[in-house]
């Protein structure tokens, strides 16, 4: 007889096939055969190949007819102090946000870009963690484990999101853009397949996603760097900081992977806690290094601030080539 387990809060994370409801599903075929006006030598020969294929299921089948079941006892579920965690994440960002939105409505309409695309960053992270503390979008991994999936589907918008600023920085063209994104979208679906997955074929998945992950980082570093350094000095350092904060913080994710949801030695609620912490270095501080670096979005958008001194014709007193006030603020 197959256990069972309550599906209101913890489900049976694989049910398996046995022999009973191979020989169950054999019988529903005779049934239906049965009832059905065919030749007989026609009915015979179906009968013989539902019969074959009965027995090649029960070859497959027959060592693993137990289902397996996740006891309570071996759950590992986040507690209060995750929760509190999720909260003090969720108003980072729901509040960085905010400030993020105002900052855009003051903003110069060539910059808005930047301003838009920052802002959708966080916003999606904030809807993140309001499903998470509200317990929605989680499930029960085969390691009994209790993984929050909707994380991985914020992460399939935002890191994109994230390139395509660093991509705007650089001056990269459209097609280059989207190689990258779209890479990046890959890597995320092959860590979430790893998370959900167990015994070798988890870090297969883990491996085929540091794969792409890989090239990933180089870009950021290197790709679009190569790119940015023909641009003027404020754009270089503003490019610098906000690209190698990102591949920093980008690269612990895969080691928080390997000790929580890999290995499960670390608990659920001190993944939270790292997790919430690298999120917000990567998407809330990403946000203000890059919005607060006037001088670097002035000159990618040929922003006029300031009038340069060359451009000046003239100024009070018939003195020409002298900068106006303006130009010095």
């Amino acid at each position: 007889a197959s256990k069972s387990c309550s599906c209101r809060r913890v489900d049976c994370y694989r049910r398996g096939v046995t022999p009973a409801t191979v020989l169950e599903t054999v019988l529903l075929l005779r049934e239906h055969t049965r009832h059905r006006a065919r030749p007989a030598p026609a009915m015979a020969a179906g009968m013989a190949r539902t019969l074959l294929a009965a027995l090649a299921l029960l070859s497959l089948v027959a060592p693993a007819a137990a289902v397996e079941v996740c006891k309570v006892v071996d759950l590992q579920l986040v507690t209060q102090t995750g929760e509190f965690f999720l909260a003090v994440t969720f108003l980072g960002m729901g509040v960085t946000t905010v400030v993020f939105v105002l900052m855009a409505f003051k903003a110069a309409h060539e910059k808005r870009k930047f301003y838009f695309t920052t802002c959708y960053i966080t916003a999606i992270s904030t809807f993140s963690y309001y499903a998470m503390l509200s317990g929605q979008g989680w499930l029960i991994t085969p390691n009994c484990r209790q993984l929050f999936y909707v994380r991985y589907v914020e992460r399939f918008f935002t890191t994109p999101l994230i390139l395509l600023d660093l991509g705007l920085i650089a001056g990269a063209d459209t097609g280059m853009m989207a190689a990258v994104m779209g890479a990046d979208m890959l890597m995320i679906f092959g860590e979430f397949m790893a998370s959900i997955s167990s015994g070798h074929i988890k870090w297969l998945w883990f491996v085929l996603s540091l794969m792409v992950f890989a090239p990933l980082v180089f870009v950021m570093v290197r790709g679009y760097r190569s790119l940015v350094e023909r641009s003027h000095p404020a754009v270089v350092e503003m490019y610098s900081k906000v690209s190698w904060l990102a591949a920093i913080t980008w690269s612990l994710y895969p080691l928080v992977f390997i000790f929580s949801e890999g290995t499960g030695d670390w608990s659920p609620n001190f993944e939270i806690m790292i997790y919430g912490v690298l999120d917000i270095l990567s998407k809330a501080v990403f946000g203000f290094i890059l919005l607060l670096s006037h001088e670097g979005l002035d000159r990618i958008t040929n922003f006029k601030s300031f009038a340069p001194i060359h451009e000046t014709p003239m100024s009070y007193g018939g003195m020409q080539g002298q900068a106006p006030v303006e130009s010095y603020i």
